[in-house]
Parts: C-alpha cells; structure tokens; sequence
C-alpha cells in the first residue's frame, strides 16, 4: 500500500423536523435533545480515533444529516475547533454543510460562515410547488428560490439538490425546473432520480399502488435531457448525478469515490480507512444508528462501534470498482497501486474489459479505466459485469 496521510471527515447529525417519504437515511425526529451530551459525545468519539490516527491532514468535512443547518452553531464551533487542534488541516480544506431552505435556517448561514464552512448544500428537491408537497418538503418553491438567492450572498461554493422522473411528471416540466434551477446561477447541482427505498414511506405507498413510477424509458429520457442541458450550460457531469463548473466539483465526495480514507462519526456514521497500527489491513466501521445509544455508548465507553472489520481484497476491489466508476474519469492505476500495490490489469479480467469497450461501454488504456457516455446509464450493469 502507498502510504497516504489525507484524511477526510463526514459528521452526521441525526435530526430532523420531519421525515421525508422518500428518505431512507438515518434521520430521525427529536424536540427533546440535550445539546451538551451531544456534543460531548462528538468530541469524546473524536478523541477516541485521534488516538488511531496520527499524522493526518484533513482535506475536507462534511456535515451531513438529518439536517445540520438545524445544529447549534456552538456545537458546529465545537467540533471544528476538536477537529482543527488534533489534525492539520489542508490549506484548500472543504467545509460542506448541508441545509434546507427555510427562513429559521437560511439566518444561521452567515454564522456558518465565520466558523470556517465554506461550501454549503442545499436540500431543495424541486422548484415546483406540487412537487414539493408530494415529495413531503416543509419548504416553497418561492422560498426555495429565495434561499438560493440569500446563500449565494455569502459562499461562493454552493450546491442544490433536485429529484426528478417523478410520478406524473413530464420531460416539459422538468425542462423547465432545471434550466430555472441554472439560471439560479448554481456552480454545482445534484440531479438524483427518484428511487423507492424499502423501509421508507414511498415504499408502502408504491405498492400498494398508490403512484406509478415512470417507465424505464421515459426515466432513460429524463437523464439524457438532463445531460443535454447541463452540458449546453457548462455543467459537466463528472459523476453519475452530480454537475458542476470547472472546479467546483465537491472534494469530499470526490475522496469516497476514489476510495480515499474517511471518518465517520456521529450516530449510523460508516468509516472506511487504515489505522496507523495496521498501514496494510482496510477497515470497515457502522455506529449504533439509534441516537440515543450511540450517544450512551461513547458517553459510557467512549466509542459507539457497532461493527468493525477488514475488507478482504476481493471486497476493496468490489468497492473500489462500484465507487470509481461512478466517475465520468473513471480510475487510474494510481488508485489500484494506492491499495494493491498492483495496476487494474493485474486484477481485473481484461477479457471482460476488452467486450464492453468493443460495445462502446468501456474506455480503457494503459493507466485508466472509465465508462463511456454511452454506457453511464448502464453504469450499475457494466459494473456488475465486470466484477
């Protein structure tokens, strides 16, 4: 393994003021939360992998929930602050914090700002009133569109999220929504077609029949629309749904796809990294999800481990296929050298490669590996082929 001390850091806040019904994520609803333990347990389950983790450099920390524009800004003080006096931060540190566009919210941002956040992701969803209200969002379109025009006063990275191919939805309407969406002037853009998650509130009402998903070939129409005008509008997709200017890719997510160390902390919170005391075995780690024992657990233990393990080298190879081809670059041999001290073409069968790129699906060469624009709607399928 190359050694590489870059560190990035994902802190979940669980909470929410409601559950959406296409939302699977670990969120849940709370009025009563004693704020001190809380942040207490977040700095003690950062002092506790600081210890494993020595000599690293964070170059981006996104705060992801629930909802974490929700968070006290002395909490999000707090853990920045922890964070910053146990590890160097990157000169070029991405600061991401997500958001929803509403008035109590929106005041925070400013204040978000002076902590040293410095990209902000807005959780908008849609720019159409119906769609809104079917999609369970607390928010209008208008204060959608107001958010978007206040958040842009003060950071000069932002994203916004959109889910289209909605039930009902046509390619006229969501035309419309995403070239309002670009006029908006956004640098960045989620673009996530709506899927039906088990355990979820749509999941129930799908079947019992209750909406009908769009067909697969209207779906396939909906993403090339969507790829014709983000691209006649300088918004390259670099991965399967996300869009943005030169440079305004987002950093952290980038890290996850090209398999680089992350740590998660917070309730339900995943870490993929290598400890310093195992520098060649990949470890997996899940908290507790619930909140409440997560926070028990570190408060009483200083940890809230759920699982923890090693990826055997056919599961890092899995993962490192399914997330790097996500990207519109694809993996270079870097990546493969970073973890198996060995190129793709020592692990991958290159028969397999060599008939998906006869079909026009596959890009490869002697330091890369990538899915063709042709075969990006076929993503999961290729990569499924190939392992």
């Amino acid at each position: 393994m190359i050694k590489n001390n870059n560190l990035s850091i994902y802190i979940h806040y669980p909470f929410c003021k409601s559950k959406c019904p296409y939302c699977d994520f670990n969120s849940h609803i709370s009025k009563n939360i004693d704020e001190d333990d809380f942040a207490n347990a977040y700095l003690k389950e950062i002092d506790y992998f600081a210890k494993k983790l020595s000599n690293r450099t964070i170059k981006t920390i996104f705060f992801g929930g629930g909802t974490p524009s929700l968070m006290p800004i002395k909490l999000v003080d707090q853990i920045l602050s922890k964070l910053s006096s146990i590890w160097q931060f990157d000169s070029n540190i991405e600061i991401t914090l997500e958001a929803n566009p509403t008035s109590f919210e929106a005041a925070k941002f400013k204040d978000f700002k002076s902590l040293g956040v410095n990209r902000l992701s807005i959780g908008i969803q849609s720019l159409n009133d119906k769609d809104l209200q079917f999609l369970g969002r607390n928010h209008s379109a208008q204060e959608a569109i107001d958010t978007i025009k206040s958040v842009r006063k003060i950071f000069d990275n932002y994203s916004f999220d959109l889910i289209y191919a909605l039930p009902n939805q046509n390619l006229q309407n969501w035309q419309k929504q995403l070239e309002e969406a670009i006029n908006l002037s956004a640098n960045h853009l989620s673009l996530y077609q709506l899927t039906i998650e088990k355990g979820t509130k749509f999941y129930k009402m799908h079947q019992n029949n209750d909406f009908k998903m769009p067909k697969d070939d209207l779906a396939a129409d909906f993403y090339d629309l969507t790829n014709q005008i983000t691209k006649e509008n300088n918004l390259n997709l670099y991965e399967i749904s996300n869009y943005s200017q030169r440079n305004k890719e987002c950093q952290h997510n980038i890290n996850y796809w090209l398999s680089g160390d992350y740590l998660g902390i917070g309730a339900g919170a995943h870490s993929r990294l290598y400890f310093d005391d195992e520098p060649r075995r990949r470890s997996y780690i899940m908290n507790y999800h619930d909140p409440k024992k997560w926070q028990n657990n570190i408060l009483s233990k200083n940890n809230a481990i759920q699982n923890i393990g090693h990826l055997t080298l056919e599961e890092l190879l899995e993962e490192l296929l399914i997330m790097g081809l996500r990207l519109s670059s694809g993996i270079n041999n870097e990546i493969f050298q970073r973890h198996f001290a060995k190129k793709y073409q020592d692990l991958i069968n290159l028969e397999k490669i060599a008939k998906l790129s006869k079909l026009g699906l596959l890009d490869f060469n002697e330091n890369n590996i990538k899915i063709t624009n042709k075969g990006r709607i076929l993503t999961n399928n290729i990569i499924s082929q190939i392992l």
